[in-house]
């Protein structure tokens, strides 16, 4: 072989080496800024793990106020519970003692006799219910409610307690309790299933069970509203619902 043919036979060799002598050092920059990358998320997954317990403890607080807070709203309505039946105990105690002072002025006056207990209870279940019912029609429902719920508890069997029940259901539906509404409904034709005020509380428990989505329940009971009392108020309202059911496919 020429000596004159050496170099051009290494120059392949020589461009081999230092191509490899490059990747060799790419490699390692490479490989060196790996570890660099590796010890960063290293560091952020420490940090991490410290910020787990950090997280709980956060969380866990928030869960407890949000307990506290229910905890503080039931309180505050039990307290407002309170406060009402203070109230509605002074009321009825103001009745009464107005009752009796009015009975004994006349009596002082006229020489007649004293109003006897069956005149004062009477005097009085015929104010409880009135100003329930007052309260009904000035658009107070929720005075109303509370009205009503009084003279059922103090006279259960009154002259007024199927009117006294049927209105109360009226207030809860008015004030959009429904489930409230439509047990009170229930109640009251369970309790009294003839009375006057019947159909239109049959009525009230299709409407209830419509608001609440009983589709199902609600055009069974307003069905039975038009075949059991036919040419009625009630029935008629019924009918419209039934209609307006069947446009909206309910």
């Amino acid at each position: 072989m020429s000596v004159r043919r050496l170099p051009a036979l290494l120059a392949p060799v020589l461009l081999l080496a230092g191509s490899l002598a490059h990747a060799t050092a790419s490699n390692k920059e490479l490989e060196a800024r790996a570890n660099d990358m590796e010890a960063r998320l290293a560091v952020v997954e420490r940090a991490k793990q410290s910020l787990v317990p950090m997280q709980q403890q956060i969380e866990a607080a928030r869960s407890e106020l949000r307990t506290l807070r229910g905890q503080l709203e039931e309180a505050r309505h039990e307290l407002e519970l309170l406060r009402q039946q203070q109230r509605d105990l002074y009321g009825d105690l103001d009745r009464r003692l107005l009752l009796i002072e009015n009975g004994a002025a006349g009596h002082a006056q006229g020489g007649g006799p004293a109003p006897s207990a069956e005149e004062i209870r009477e005097s009085d279940e015929a104010a409880v219910y009135g100003e329930a019912f007052a309260a009904m029609k000035a658009g107070r429902y929720v005075d109303a409610s509370r009205g009503f719920q009084l003279y059922l508890t103090k006279y259960p069997d009154g002259a007024r307690a199927e009117n006294a029940a049927y209105w109360l259901g009226e207030s809860y539906y008015l004030q959009k309790e429904y489930n409230s509404a439509l047990k009170t409904f229930q109640n009251l034709l369970a309790k009294h299933p003839g009375t006057p005020k019947a159909a239109e509380a049959l009525l009230m428990v299709g409407f209830c069970q419509y608001e609440l989505k009983a589709f199902r329940n609600a055009r069974a009971t307003l069905t039975r509203v038009t075949t059991a009392y036919p040419g009625t108020e009630a029935a008629r309202r019924a009918a419209e619902r039934l209609a307006r059911m069947d446009v909206e496919k309910r």
